[in-house]
């Protein structure tokens, strides 16, 4: 199509060895390249939690001057790259949420030392409700053994309310995946519409945009959010952008043509893009 969106900024790369992409920023800024697109924003992971569980990977954080350090590097690190390309870099980061007023105090820090363009709002970690257990989504089976169904719905709860409250901050430039419990099998049954309605209200409230991340389609057969929730807010005006949640080359603008036919067929008016 010709109108397809011609950016992405929720991008991941293996930055220092820290992050989770599985290419390089060189090699991603060059593939946008490659592609035509008009610019490319780089969103790794900002994970920075007492109680998180960094056994699990490198890129979760337990120290924030520890995090700040390695922030820093990145992105000394992706400047350097971007100054070899003609499109435009913007630098980000897809920033895990989290209620309390520790996390909120070391986040604010954290950012106010950086020079980001964007935030993107995520979640990606079940919890308890004072935040002294967690869990990644993709690590479900480090729970205890014998963990009830009862225990896991109220870590459930944690997941959904860091995300409203998360929408309400106005820290953040769009919103990633909001549902993304749902590539677990998570929150799929009726019980949790109520919940999934809650949150749609919450992000037409606060006129919070959204992304339509395309790595579902490859994950689940469909989008982070579910159709019916992009339906719902694309009625309502909500700003959307499109997101591949690239963390290789092979991935960069995956599905944007399909996405972008959805939202030609719906009417989709509001798109959200940086204006720097």
């Amino acid at each position: 199509m010709t109108n397809t969106q011609k950016y992405s900024y929720h991008t991941h790369n293996n930055s220092l060895g820290i992050f989770d992409g599985q290419s390089s920023a060189e090699e991603m800024i060059s593939k946008a390249e490659d592609l035509g697109f008009e610019e490319i924003g780089v969103s790794n992971h900002l994970c920075v939690h007492p109680h998180i569980p960094n056994r699990a990977h490198k890129m979760f954080l337990n120290d924030p001057v520890k995090a700040l350090d390695i922030y820093k590097k990145m992105y000394d690190e992706l400047e350097e790259v971007a100054s070899r390309h003609k499109i435009k870099v913007y630098k980000g980061f897809e920033v895990d949420f989290f209620p309390s007023k520790t996390w909120r105090n070391w986040f604010e820090k954290i950012i106010k030392e950086l020079n980001y363009d964007y935030l993107i709002g995520a979640s990606h970690f079940i919890r308890s409700p004072d935040e002294k257990f967690m869990c990644n989504i993709y690590h479900l089976k480090d729970l205890p053994l014998g963990t009830t169904k009862e225990v896991i719905d109220e870590y459930l709860l944690g997941y959904w309310d860091s995300i409203y409250q998360a929408v309400a901050s106005g820290y953040f430039d769009f919103m990633a995946h909001i549902d993304y419990c749902s590539v677990s099998g998570l929150c799929m049954s009726p019980e949790w519409d109520d919940i999934k309605w809650k949150l749609v209200e919450t992000i037409s409230a606060h006129k919070q945009p959204f992304e339509i991340n395309t790595g579902g389609l490859d994950k689940i057969g469909r989008p982070f959010p579910e159709w019916k929730i992009c339906d719902e807010l694309i009625k309502r005006n909500i700003p959307v952008v499109i997101s591949c949640d690239s963390h290789h080359v092979s991935q960069i603008g995956r599905h944007f043509d399909e996405v972008e036919k959805y939202l030609a067929e719906k009417g989709c008016k509001h798109r959200f893009k940086i204006s720097k």
